[in-house]
Formats: C-alpha cells, structure tokens, sequence
C-alpha cells in the first residue's frame, strides 16, 4: 500500500477517509468476536465491515485481502456454514452486499467479485424424494459452487448447487441459475439463460430474443 498517496487523499477527502477508517475498525472488531465464540473465520488484509455481518455454523469462512461487506439491517450478509468440514472462500477484493450463503461443502468466489443480496446454496437441504419422514427431516444433495473472478451476482438472483459461473459473467437481478455460466456472458431469466456475450455486436439469440422479450436487441451490448 502507497502510505504518502493514502495519506494525501485522507486530507483531500476526511470524511471518505473516516467512513473507512471505521469500517476497518469494525471489520477487526467481527473477526475478534467469531473468533471468541469459536466461530472459524479467517481475513486477509484491509478487511472492511459497514452494517452487520453474521457467520455461523461448524465450518470455515476465508476472505482474502481487502475484501468488503456492505449490509443493512434488512439485508444482512450471512455466510453460514453446515457442516464442519464446509468451506466459504472469498479471493480477494470481493464486495459482498446483504449476500446470503449456505454451504455443506465448498462455496469459492474468485478475486474482484461483487455479490448483491443474492442467495447462494451448494445444497437442497431436503430432500426431493417421497418418504415417510416430514420433509424438515429429509436431507438433500450437495455440489460445490465455484463463481469465478470479476463475476457480478445481481439483487435476488439465486445460485443453486453444482454451479460454476465464468470469469466476468454477470448473473443479473432475479435470475435462478441452475446449470454453468460461461466466461463473458450475461444470463436472465428462471431458469437462467445467457442473453448475450458481453463484448458482441448482437444478442446471440437475435429476433427471437427481441419477440420473445418484447424489445429490439440494442445495437451494442454494455
């Protein structure tokens, strides 16, 4: 870290630098009261905290470096784990705002990810099958969650277990994904479907995707 610039932009802009002078102070102040009550959560440098932030279960929880939580009351960020030996890992300078995960076996999320208030489950938690058994005492299958670097997870999207999402994806607002994501695609829609190729000329799905949506594909794609 550049010490003279961060100092310099401290008396540019006190008060950005105080809200971070603070948020840092919280992020410390989680990571001594998990590991108080015996909660396994690690964090890599420059761990940011704004509003809460609640991590339970037997597993582990990893941030990287300059990794950053941003929550309110209504939407607080939940990495929770259940099982002891699950695994949440954040890379590093990965955004999490109101994002709620649970995890049996592995959640990774690659470097310079953001993640909105979506919902992220490696799990079904119960099971589809007919049995005898209440459904709350049934058990279901569990496949890791792999979300690659600089994806972005919009609010209210849902990521279901087994997935892997690309690197650059974007997974926009609402969308239920239920299968892999490629690289540079954005997908819409439940289920998820990719709707273009971040960098293409067209829609990929053309006049079909224009009927179908109501709206002409744009000339060019964000």
């Amino acid at each position: 870290m550049n010490w003279r610039r961060a100092l310099q932009r401290s008396l540019e802009d006190p008060a950005t630098a105080l809200e971070t002078s603070l948020a840092l102070a919280r992020g410390r102040y989680y990571l001594i009261k998990f590991r108080l009550l015996g909660r396994r959560v690690r964090a890599g440098r420059f761990f940011r905290v704004r509003g809460p932030l609640d991590i339970r279960g037997p597993g582990t929880v990893i941030f990287g470096d300059h990794c950053s939580v941003v929550s309110s009351r209504l939407s607080p960020t939940t990495p929770y784990t259940h099982k002891a030996d699950a695994v949440i890992r954040f890379g590093n300078r990965v955004a999490l705002s109101g994002t709620r995960l649970g995890c049996e076996r592995s959640i990774e999320v690659g470097d310079d990810a953001g993640l909105a208030d979506a919902r992220i489950m490696d799990t079904d938690f119960h099971s589809i099958e007919i049995s005898d058994e209440p459904r709350e005492n049934t058990r279901g299958r569990c496949k890791p969650i792999v979300i690659g670097p600089k994806v972005w997870v919009g609010a209210g999207a849902m990521i279901l277990k087994g997935v892997t999402i690309g690197e650059s994806a974007v997974v926009s607002a609402g969308a239920v994904v239920a299968s892999a994501v490629p690289p540079r695609s954005v997908v819409l829609g439940n289920p998820a479907r990719v709707i273009w190729r971040i960098g293409d000329v067209h829609y990929p799905l053309g006049a079909a995707a224009a009927k179908t949506d109501g709206a002409q594909p744009p000339a060019s794609c964000p």
